[in-house]
């Protein structure tokens, strides 16, 4: 069993908690965050420690693994200081703003001899893998395009000072919320970038929040993506993969912890469509556990370091030719 500790107990660090409550694999020991006050009755009613700080964590003994949930411009001091102290390291995503940031953290886990975990639990929903399984046996054929759209309103009922609307902590928009997680799928499925142009607006939020980011993203391979996320309608969740043999398109009713169904249809060559309904999993404990495998040495992590930083370099780009007003930049 992994004794560990989070880093960050607001909406999404209390949502880890509550997934891995029921999994063999972990025990969580002990969480901070900057407001204890509102932390306390959740760590008290989970029965787990609460500490004043990050850094009192990583001196415990009694915790084997440290799982980052802060503000996306921490995560680097905090995962680095983690590896530092002999702790494995689960990271939130993004798992930096810049590729830099990236690298950094990177080269910490390679020096503790280390395994990142990532935040990109959608790799584990059923209808996305039953989309990579179809990929992956040549039934569509050469990948032409990868088109999707993830949008929702969360963000419009927060304060306007939250850091989740600070382009200091979260630039383009839901890209590091939303769009992050799609760059991941991208990179999974046809590789690394090679160019990135984007654009972001102010449709409905003041000035300098944004609530729209689009990009487009070319691939070495020669496969193009295209990623969309706006920060103001009700929920909207599409992935669309289209081979020159075939396409699959999966939509998503809610937000991974409203526990809603996804459809999935898959298009053959000549035209006939197969459609299924997918319940809803628990994909942070799926995620988590498979990267407690690669800890104990039981099975490989299926995110490559090279993948990681692909996915940054996406998101490098993309703050890059949105303040350039979409100039496309090589990544």
């Amino acid at each position: 069993m992994i004794r560990i500790g989070i880093i960050g107990l607001g909406w999404w660090g209390k949502q880890i908690v509550t997934c891995l409550a029921e999994s063999p694999r972990f025990k969580v020991v002990a969480g901070c965050d900057i407001d204890g006050a509102m932390a306390a009755p959740f760590a008290a009613a989970q029965n787990f420690d609460l500490v004043g700080d990050y850094k009192t964590l990583l001196k415990r003994a009694d915790i084997d693994a440290i799982a980052v949930v802060t503000p996306h411009a921490l995560h680097e001091e905090m995962a680095v200081a983690a590896f530092a102290a002999g702790k494995q390291v689960f990271c939130e995503k993004p798992l930096a703003l810049t590729t830099a940031s990236a690298e950094r953290i990177l080269a910490a886990c390679a020096k503790a001899g280390g395994v990142l975990g990532i935040g990109h639990e959608r790799r584990y929903e059923p209808a996305m893998e039953d989309m990579r399984k179809l990929f992956e046996s040549g039934a569509l054929g050469h990948i032409l395009l990868m088109d999707a759209n993830v949008s929702h309103n969360n963000f419009r009922k927060m304060d306007p000072s939250n850091w989740r609307r600070d382009p200091k902590h979260a630039p383009a928009g839901a890209w590091t919320a939303l769009g992050i997680h799609l760059g991941d799928m991208f990179v999974s499925l046809a590789g690394p970038p090679t160019r990135v142009a984007a654009r972001t607006a102010s449709q409905i939020f003041p000035s300098p929040a944004e609530d729209f980011v689009g990009a487009d993203i070319d691939f070495a391979n020669g496969a193009r993506g295209r990623i969309t996320c706006l920060s103001t309608p009700p929920f909207y969740g599409r992935f669309t993969l289209i081979g020159d043999q075939g396409w699959v398109e999966v939509q998503e009713g809610g937000n991974v912890d409203k526990g809603i169904p996804s459809s999935f249809v898959h298009c053959g060559p000549d035209g006939s469509r197969t459609t299924r309904e997918y319940g809803h999993s628990n994909t942070v404990r799926a995620n988590f556990e498979a990267w407690a495998d690669a800890v104990e040495g039981r099975a490989p992590y299926r995110f490559t370091t090279e993948q990681l930083l692909a996915n940054i370099r996406i998101l490098d780009g993309v703050t890059r030719s949105a303040a350039a007003d979409g100039k496309p930049v090589a990544t």
